[in-house]
């Protein structure tokens, strides 16, 4: 049977050996180990392989016998074994392409199981940050080293808040004021809530299809880094209100938006459109078609109220506006 055993000794030559002297003669078998700096002491983990009479109480007693404290003992899986970088990368596949809840991952990294512990004296608690403010708390029986600390930290910011620093607003009801820029992978949560706020109409008409709700990350992650194209998105305050893709489609740039129910009428289709243009105006296109459902009449007036004037074409169930870029300045960066 595989177990995990952590325990802190002083630091000083030796004791490793006087460890591994007690596991052989316990005939308990030592198959990986991480060693975590807390001087003056040191805090050691081990996966260890022991017989079936083995207990989660006995393997502790033989640490602390060894001359360890604070032991804590849980049964170890397969992956115990893995590299540890390797696990952390795994995880950010995970989260990123499989669409796993990172709190999850992280629990399962930091192995957040109740274990036998001696002296127990509380949960230790680990707040983690993200950019935008928000806090994810993770707690355990076994205290969090500052490496575990640093590693769960770095984690979280690649999955959940990489990117370029995000621009805040101060909302304010009375006076919004939006700001239109490039989405990147920082927005992946603020575009999965943004659509789980719009209704079911505006959702139908932005993708013309029923869309399954909540939507997973990796759908987030494709409509904030589309893999041929790029994504624009609305803010107020710390919340995105609105959200575009550009990309191309057969011999033609298209351009798709959605603005949430509660900002529609404000102006923020027509800004989406605005920047769009200027977007692909940049890539050299001379022409630009916003498609959305054939009964979407507002993203018409957003067209117009942006200065174009638009062929309407239909399509199946869809309406294809196309306006001319002659007489737009490209954006400075697409």
């Amino acid at each position: 049977m595989r177990w995990r055993v952590r325990a802190t000794f002083p630091d000083r030559p030796g004791l490793l050996g006087r460890i591994a002297l007690a596991c052989g003669e316990a005939d308990v078998n030592i198959v990986g180990m991480q060693v975590f700096s807390t001087r003056p002491t040191v805090t050691d983990e081990f996966v260890v392989e022991a017989g079936d009479d083995w207990t989660d109480v006995g393997l502790s007693e033989l640490f602390v016998g060894a001359g360890g404290t604070a032991v804590a003992v849980t049964r170890a899986d397969e992956d115990a074994v893995l590299d540890t970088p390797t696990r952390y990368l795994d995880a950010v596949h995970q989260v990123l392409e499989e669409g796993r809840d990172v709190e999850d991952v992280l629990a399962e990294l930091l192995a957040t199981e109740p274990p036998d512990v001696a002296d127990y004296a509380g949960h230790d608690v680990l707040d983690l940050r993200r950019r935008n403010g928000t806090a994810l708390r993770i707690s355990r029986a076994v205290p969090f080293t500052a490496v575990e600390r640093a590693r769960a930290q770095a984690l979280l910011s690649l999955v959940s808040d990489a990117g370029v620093d995000v621009p805040l607003i101060a909302p304010s009801p009375r006076h919004p004021m939006p700001l239109v820029r490039l989405a990147g992978l920082a927005d992946i949560e603020a575009v999965a809530a943004l659509h789980e706020r719009c209704s079911v109409d505006t959702l139908y008409t932005r993708y013309q299809v029923p869309l399954r709700m909540p939507m997973t990350t990796r759908m987030a992650r494709r409509l904030v880094t589309p893999e041929h194209g790029l994504a624009i998105v609305v803010q107020v305050g710390l919340d995105l209100v609105g959200h575009g893709v550009l990309e191309p489609l057969e011999d033609r740039l298209v351009f798709q938006l959605l603005v949430e129910d509660a900002w529609q009428g404000r102006g923020f289709g027509t800004l989406l459109v605005k920047h769009a243009a200027r977007h692909a105006k940049a890539q050299d296109a001379e022409h630009l078609t916003f498609v959305s459902a054939g009964s979407n009449d507002m993203l018409l007036r957003a067209v117009g109220a942006a200065g174009f004037v638009a062929r309407v074409e239909r399509h199946d169930a869809a309406v294809h506006i196309t306006v001319p870029l002659a007489g737009v300045r490209a954006a400075e960066s697409a």
